[in-house]
């Protein structure tokens, strides 16, 4: 094996998806379900780059770890439901969603892992100032700055969070074919992309085309050695899976 693919090797990390999403092997019969304190403990075991994290907004404009929209088991959005609805509610596995001080507070416990957060959009420019305004200053009032990034598919809360601080790590996301380049994300100002399978594997000159303008790159979601892989052979910096773990380890035997 060449200099070289050992040094993409190396630097190439892994995030877990929503902090892990499906069974372990270690614990086969309870799921881990996503975004909960459960998941993301698990993520922070496995010694890996980060934990990425989705939160919503709920109908009284309060900030709740989810992903969504759709609630399970009640058919309903979660922008339909109060905090104090969403939180009575119990998810498969018999975890309630984290409240956003919660997940932080057992993320503070392992400041090695990163806690990369995304703000879903929301129905309204208004919508998305509030949600970002209530993360980053509930990060900021728990001394989190150093250890949370922020991921968005939107081009509204990228200059949000770069008003309150420019100098916050901001990563565009986008999925399918027909992506934005990262000329396009530059000029935003955003400071790394996180484009998916098809995204990516169907622009791979992306990759060096992001470096040169000093913006890192994620592949996701990476659930496949043969992924692995081809994110090692063009230069990617980072892979987000819904099986960390299973990542990881075949990370380990290269």
């Amino acid at each position: 094996m060449s200099l070289l693919c050992l040094s993409a090797i190396a630097q190439i990390k892994v995030v877990g998806h929503r902090g892990v999403r499906f069974n372990t092997p270690y614990d086969p019969h309870t799921p881990l379900y996503e975004n909960t304190i459960p998941a993301l403990r698990f993520n922070q075991s496995l010694g890996i780059y980060g934990a990425e994290f989705d939160v919503q907004l709920t109908a009284d404009e309060k900030i709740i770890v989810f992903h969504g929209p759709t609630v399970p088991g009640t058919g309903t959005s979660i922008h339909h439901m109060t905090f104090d609805q969403a939180r009575a509610v119990v998810l498969p596995g018999g975890s309630h969603m984290p409240t956003l001080e919660e997940y932080l507070a057992e993320g503070s416990k392992h400041p090695e892992t990163k806690l990369i957060c995304e703000i879903k959009k929301q129905s309204s420019p208004e919508r998305e100032t509030k949600a970002v305004e209530l993360v980053m200053e509930t990060v900021r009032r728990m001394g989190m700055q150093d250890q949370v990034e922020y991921t968005t598919f939107s081009d509204w809360m990228v200059q949000e969070f770069h008003r309150i601080d420019p100098k916050v790590k901001v990563l565009f996301i986008e999925s399918g074919v027909f992506v934005h380049d990262p000329d396009y994300c530059y000029a935003r100002g955003y400071n790394a992309i996180s484009y998916d399978m098809n995204g990516l594997m169907n622009h791979p000159d992306y990759v060096d085309r992001a470096h040169e303008l000093g913006m890192e790159v994620t592949l996701w979601i990476v659930n496949d050695n043969e992924v692995v892989d081809w994110a090692i052979r063009h230069g990617v910096d980072f892979v987000s899976s819904d099986h960390p773990e299973k990542i990881k380890a075949y990370l380990d035997t290269l």
